[in-house]
């Protein structure tokens, strides 16, 4: 049933994604149990101009369990850990099988724009966003800008 509901929810991915976003998704080879994705950095936050890679994995009884994901690249979050797990309470406790693959991806991407500093992974950078703006977004993009990937030119 997962692979099957996987398939679907792929060939649904772009429907749900605006075409000028520029996040792409898919398996890597014919593992459907594992993607690859791509999400820009948020306009207006200090993702902006990076591409961030994600990692996805999904269990065998999906969509009754959440996929793992976590970022392929370092990232300066107050909702990611130091591996790149990506922390999120509908990743979690919060799940619903009926969430799409394009769903969480403009989740993640929102997330990014705006952080659950209530409950982080890093307690220390949720402090930094609570306690000096100027300091997290500094930090944050210097960390775009030496790890995620560069945005590609729109025409």
């Amino acid at each position: 049933m997962a692979l099957k509901l996987i398939t679907k929810q792929l060939q649904q991915l772009y429907q749900d994604i605006p075409d000028d976003y520029g996040m792409t998704a898919g398996p890597l080879e014919d593992d459907m149990l594992h993607w690859q994705a791509s999400i820009p950095g948020p306009v207006d936050s200090p993702y902006s101009g990076g591409m961030f890679p994600l990692q996805i994995t999904f269990t065998t009884d999906y969509p009754f369990r959440p996929p793992k994901i976590k970022f392929g690249v370092k990232v300066y979050h107050p909702n990611v850990e130091k591996d790149g797990k990506i922390c999120m309470d509908f990743l979690q406790s919060e799940w619903k099988p009926s969430f799409s693959i394009g769903y969480i991806l403009m989740a993640i991407s929102s997330l990014m724009l705006n952080p659950n500093v209530e409950n982080p992974a890093d307690q220390d950078i949720a402090n930094m966003y609570l306690q000096s703006q100027e300091e997290y977004v500094k930090i944050a993009t210097e960390w775009t800008q030496s790890y995620a990937d560069p945005k590609p030119a729109t025409k």
